[in-house]
């Protein structure tokens, strides 16, 4: 019993090893499986936040972002269209729609935010509020 058991882990700890180094099924796992294929960034760049989102393929007319209650919301939709009476033999593209809720870590003036999109590429760029930029503060001698 103990070498059935013996036998088992090890087959199961040679296909996992052989599964991680192999780099196609890394790739797979890691890639648009892990992080979902909107990538998406938010950085603190002093004065703003800036918010990065690569969105190939939407319209800007197809896009909507709010900013409520310190959270900044994305949502976009795609739609891929097959001309009739074509025969597909490869069909990856398609349609989909996303919305991504983001908690902002601190609070930003909405009213001043700038939004872009280009090449697939939203850009949005949030000032923080006055309560949370620095402040000098003057030293008396």
């Amino acid at each position: 019993m103990f070498t059935l058991w013996s036998d088992i882990d090890r087959l199961f700890n040679r296909s996992f090893a052989d599964w991680m180094l192999d780099d196609r099924a890394w790739r797979q796992f890691s890639d648009d499986a892990c992080c979902g294929m909107h990538r998406m960034n938010l950085l603190d760049k002093g004065e703003n936040l800036e918010f990065v989102a690569e969105l190939p393929g939407v319209d800007d007319k197809n896009m909507n972002l709010t900013i409520h209650n310190d959270t900044l919301t994305l949502s976009a939709k795609r739609t891929v269209e097959h001309e009739k009476g074509n025969t597909v033999y490869l069909a990856e593209r398609g349609n989909y729609d996303i919305q991504r809720s983001i908690a902002l870590p601190v609070r930003v003036d909405a009213d001043k935010a700038a939004a872009s999109f280009k090449n697939g590429i939203l850009r949005v760029t949030l000032p923080k509020s006055a309560e949370n930029q620095p402040k000098q503060i003057a030293i008396n001698a």
